[in-house]
C-alpha cells in the first residue's frame, strides 16, 4: 500500500515540476513565508517528497523485504 501512495506521490512531484504543472504554480504573488509562490510550491514539494521516502523506507524496514 505504501509503494502505491509513494507512486503516486511521486508522478504527482513530477507533473507538478514540469511542463503542464507549473503553470498552476508559476506566479510570484502571494508570497509565502517571503518566499515567491513557485518557490515555496516546489520547497514544499521535496518536503513532502521527502516524507514519502521516509515513510517507504521504514515500511520496507519494518516488513524485512531486502
Amino acid at each position: 500500500m505504501v509503494r502505491w501512495i509513494f507512486g503516486l506521490g511521486i508522478m504527482a512531484f513530477l507533473a507538478m515540476t514540469t511542463w503542464p504543472g507549473v503553470y498552476m504554480i508559476n506566479r510570484i504573488e502571494p508570497l509565502v513565508l517571503g518566499l515567491p509562490f513557485n518557490l515555496f510550491a516546489i520547497a514544499l514539494l521535496i518536503v513532502v517528497a521527502l516524507g514519502l521516502l521516509t515513510a517507504l523506507y521504514l515500511s520496507e524496514d519494518q516488513s524485512g523485504d531486502k
